[in-house]
Formats: C-alpha cells, sequence, structure tokens
C-alpha cells in the first residue's frame, strides 16, 4: 500500500471528480494515477486482482485501510481522515440517508451526462479532438480513432446505466435541487445555502458535480475537463441560479487555493 492515498481516476470522469471534491475539502494529500479506458482497465485488475465485476474509477489505494472502490466511499474515507482545521462532518450522523438519496439523484444526471457526452464524442470529430490525452496528440488521426473506439467502448460498458435515466429525469432533479436550496430550511447562518440544513455536506459536492453537465464550471478550474453538453444548453437560463450555486462551492471548496487547508486552528 501507498504511504499517502493513491487515486485511480479518470481526468474527465465526473465520479473521480465527487472523489476529488471530498479529498480537497478535507486538505488530503493524495497522488493521482490517470487511467485511460480500456488499456488502464487491465492494469487495474491485475493490481486488484479483480476479473469478474465491472470496474470502474475512482480507486483509492489507501496506506492502512485497503482499496476503496467508490466515489462515496472515498469521500467517507476523507470525512474520517480529515486534515482540515476548521472541517465540518460531509456526512453528519442522521443525515446518512438523506445524503445517500441525493447522491443517488446525483448519479441519475450523471449517468444521463456520460451518455450524452460518448454520443457527442461520436457524433462530433472537433469535440472528439479536444478529448485526446495530451500524451497521444501526436499520434494523430490514430490519436482520434483511438479515442473514438475508446467512446464506443464507454457506451457499451455503460448501457445499461444509461438506459435506467433520460433529460426529463436529469431536469427533474434539477429542478428538485433548485427548490430545495430556495427554501427557507437552506439558509444556514454563514449566509450560504446548502441541501440539507443549511449546513454543507457531501450532498452538495455531488449535486455541483451533477451541475457540471448542465454547465461546466470556468476554465480557471481543473473541472473545465468535461466539454458543454448540448443538450443541456436551452436549460441553462432556467437553472441559472443552481449554476450560480455551484460556481460559488467551487470558488470556495475545489479551488487549488483553498484557503480553508491553511487556516491554522485555534
Amino acid at each position: 500500500m501507498p504511504v499517502i492515498p493513491e487515486l485511480v481516476s479518470l481526468r474527465i470522469s465526473a465520479w473521480s471528480m465527487k472523489a476529488r471534491f471530498a479529498l480537497k475539502y478535507h486538505c488530503i494529500k493524495y497522488r493521482t494515477t490517470p487511467y485511460l479506458p480500456v488499456f488502464g482497465e487491465l492494469k487495474l485488475r491485475l493490481r486488484l486482482w479483480e476479473w469478474r465485476r465491472k470496474l470502474t474509477v475512482p480507486v483509492m489505494f489507501t496506506p492502512k485501510d485497503g482499496v476503496l472502490m467508490q466515489s462515496y466511499d472515498i469521500a467517507q474515507w476523507a470525512d474520517r481522515h480529515s486534515a482540515r482545521p476548521d472541517a465540518v462532518q460531509l456526512f453528519p450522523e442522521g443525515k446518512e440517508v438523506l445524503i445517500a438519496s441525493w447522491n443517488a439523484k446525483s448519479d441519475a444526471v450523471l449517468f444521463f451526462g456520460r451518455s450524452a457526452l460518448v454520443e457527442s464524442l461520436l457524433s462530433d470529430p472537433a469535440v472528439l479532438r479536444q478529448q485526446i490525452p495530451p500524451g497521444l496528440r501526436w499520434l494523430g488521426p490514430l490519436g482520434t480513432a483511438l479515442v473514438a473506439a475508446i467512446a464506443r467502448w464507454l457506451r457499451d460498458k455503460y448501457r445499461e446505466e444509461s438506459s435506467r435515466t433520460s433529460l426529463t429525469k436529469a431536469l427533474d432533479v434539477f429542478r428538485e435541487a433548485q427548490a430545495a436550496l430556495r427554501g427557507p430550511d437552506a439558509l444556514g447562518p454563514d449566509g450560504e445555502r446548502h441541501l440539507i440544513g443549511g449546513v454543507l455536506s457531501y450532498a452538495d459536492m455531488a449535486m455541483a458535480v451533477a451541475v457540471q453537465a448542465l454547465k461546466p464550471f470556468g476554465p480557471s478550474s481543473a473541472a473545465s475537463a468535461r466539454p458543454p453538453l448540448k443538450v443541456f444548453q436551452p436549460y441553462q437560463a432556467e437553472f441559472a441560479d443552481l449554476i450560480a450555486w455551484r460556481d460559488a462551492l467551487f470558488a470556495k471548496y475545489f479551488s487549488t487555493d483553498n484557503e480553508g487547508c491553511t487556516k491554522k486552528s485555534d
């Protein structure tokens, strides 16, 4: 096991972003191992000695707690190993069911977003070329063909998850989150709005990442790796306040200059 946590993640993966969000908030030092679909899967299966179930990233190898196979589990681990002086619990006692529910709603959006992204890659050569990893761009047309093959592989791999969601379901989740954040219980003592009891929790992080499908965060963030999805662009005005809420959350807790990690406890 590594001396510090090792996060195996995919640059464009929303679930990898969920894990990174929790790790960043809790000021946990970790190293990242980039994952490339198809080719990276065999290497990861060898490390895990896992040959039966569907394998996805992120996966985190921890120094003492074994291997964590889901972004949700990684976030819970981060909650137990926080290095942030002023941290709040992202999974407060008694709120576990609510947080799991919002995470499932986030997944419903992201399943549709992943499907829409894959289809946009396969239908738009310009979008496809933008997603060629820097290390493969020297391959030219062969690199483009390789990324297209990976996109088709992803479409087949996640066909079942895609069949359980739709644009209508994704929009319903956004409207539910919008209504919850507009409610009186969302306003916290610090003036921020949160999905559960006016206090920051993993539910906020999961839904903020889901809003990435609606409109990616600005180019100054590492989150901008995910390209915009045309299918959601007509709805950006309707959810302008939800996008602004996401922007504020990312700017405060996801940015590389995370002030909470430099504060000294009293």
